[in-house]
């Protein structure tokens, strides 16, 4: 038994957790144990963390390790402690912080560790610094996942060695996105949005890299020339004060409905008509994959990974991010001809079920536990 200990940092269940917590559950289970630890500090209640109680709710092992503050040098021993009762032989990290905290843990205690690269957002000065210092840690590692080309590109500019690079796309269950399961207008009916309107969806957290102002900018265009479509913000986060306040200032609050965060989202992907992401920046997005399942098809930003999955007016419609009018003009084509939006729409969820499903990034990931677990762990037990 090859025993992970996947080391994260959050409060929310994001694309990232997603994608550890599906691993963790559909892995082989006959020859890999994974625990999940979960970086709190010593005042934070666990039971109000949405990752831990979602993987919690999934039956799968998850471990707090706690810390003084966000700087205390102890939690690299607390992290040790967990690696030696739980007999740890891969230590799997996913976000800066947690990558730095690897690069001690293998340097002080010559654990084997890998990190996936989900993709990086850099609101602040702050997060910019610390993303920087995460980058650079990661040709220490052992081995690192890149999700996307893009965010391979960015590693190889970062001197992690070819070698020590695997590009593994994030995947979907696509069982768990079939439309007709769930009910429809479940949504609709929740918010008062009218079932003859064409409802167009942004899902993802409220956040200036998300793009969400533009999305609003376009919906001011739209609406002038289409005064039967609606726009719906699934998501919560810092600027929803500022976008409400655009959506009143541009008249547009009898078309655009702000939902919140949803914790069960398939009811969102059944009853949009399309899925508008215009983000600046991106890993993987778990949402498009997820839409195109759902039959649902898809505008976004030619951002970071997307690319891979929407090809212009192929498997869905592609815009440079930022340029409002694009937005506007390829929604305003989807809306004239939904027969092509969802002709669109089939022809992406055909790609992701032959490139994106999930039993084939658990079989890779796999094979680099298998190589780590022989090359690193064996090796150095083995000389000790």
């Amino acid at each position: 038994m090859i025993n992970i200990l996947h080391l994260r940092d959050t409060n929310k269940l994001c694309g990232p957790g997603k994608t550890v917590l599906e691993t963790t559950c559909r892995i082989d289970q006959s020859k890999y144990k994974i625990n999940i630890g979960l970086l709190l500090l010593d005042h934070e209640d666990e039971s109000h963390n949405l990752y831990y109680q979602a993987v919690k709710q999934r039956g799968v092992s998850i471990i707090p390790i706690r810390a003084r503050h966000q700087f205390d040098p102890r939690v690299v021993k607390n992290i040790y402690q967990v690696v030696k009762k739980y007999n740890i032989h891969i230590v799997h990290a996913h976000e800066y912080k947690s990558d730095i905290l690897c690069l001690f843990l293998a340097k002080i205690y010559k654990v084997p560790v890998m990190t996936t690269a989900h993709g990086w957002i850099t609101n602040t000065l702050k997060s910019k610094i610390y993303i920087e210092l995460g980058k650079r840690v990661l040709p220490y590692f052992d081995k690192v996942i890149a999700v996307s080309p893009p965010i391979r590109d960015e590693l190889l500019r970062k001197r992690v060695p070819e070698n020590k690079l695997e590009l593994i796309y994030n995947a979907i269950v696509a069982d768990d996105y079939i439309a007709e399961n769930f009910q429809a207008n479940v949504i609709r009916d929740q918010f008062g949005i009218a079932h003859d309107k064409l409802l167009i969806g942004n899902i993802g957290r409220l956040s200036e890299e998300k793009g969400q102002r533009d999305f609003i900018l376009a919906a001011s265009k739209i609406v002038k020339q289409h005064s039967n479509v609606c726009f719906l913000l699934a998501g919560d986060g810092p600027t929803r004060p500022g976008l409400e306040t655009l959506v009143q200032e541009l008249g547009l609050s009898d078309h655009v409905v702000f939902v919140g965060h949803q914790h069960h989202i398939k009811p969102v992907f059944r009853d949009i008509d399309i899925l508008a992401l215009t983000s600046y920046t991106e890993g993987f997005p778990n949402v498009v994959l997820e839409a195109l399942c759902m039959d649902t098809p898809v505008l976004a930003t030619s951002v970071g990974g997307v690319p891979s999955i929407i090809e212009n007016e192929k498997t869905g419609i592609l815009v440079q991010a930022g340029e409002v009018d694009q937005i506007a003009q390829g929604l305003t084509k989807m809306i004239s001809n939904m027969d092509f939006a969802n002709q669109l729409a089939q022809n992406g969820k055909q790609k992701v079920l032959e490139k994106f499903e999930f039993a084939n990034r658990v079989a890779k990931v796999q094979i680099i536990y298998d190589e780590l677990y022989k090359e690193k762990y064996l090796t150095a037990h083995t000389h000790d």
